[in-house]
């Protein structure tokens, strides 16, 4: 089977890294497209590598290749952290320039009477 071949492995894992740093670079540029399409195409490597190993499985990886899954590991979480980031400030700034139709409640609703329309607290409707 070509799937359990060390050299399948050995090229899944070279497609994984030329894509990481394709997907690195376009995450830095900011291009929405260009990462939308590097983020599907890691997608497609990453399946393909995971198949690759499991191809393999019972197999020991050489000190090598761990080392390259272990530095893939840690840019794949780098990247994770910063795409988390980019949307936070994206949700931020669409926030600024659309605002919401309704404003949030700044209280609850009471028994389903809407906010606005609840009468008021004990404390303040009683009489002096």
């Amino acid at each position: 089977m070509v799937h359990s071949s060390p050299a399948f492995l050995e090229q899944a894992l070279v497609a994984v890294e030329s894509e990481l740093r394709e997907l690195s670079a376009a995450l830095l540029a900011t291009d929405p497209l260009a990462l939308q399409a590097h983020s599907e195409q890691m997608r497609q490597v990453a399946i393909d590598f995971i198949a690759a190993l499991e191809g393999i499985r019972g197999r020991v990886l050489s000190d090598e290749v761990q080392q390259r899954i272990r530095k893939i590991h840690e840019a794949l979480s780098v990247q994770r952290d910063s795409l988390a980031r980019l949307a936070a400030v994206t949700d931020r700034q669409m926030a600024v320039l659309l605002p919401s139709a309704e404003a949030p409640p700044t209280y609850a609703s009471v028994r389903g009477v809407p906010t606005g329309l609840a009468p008021a607290a004990r404390i303040y409707s009683a009489a002096g």
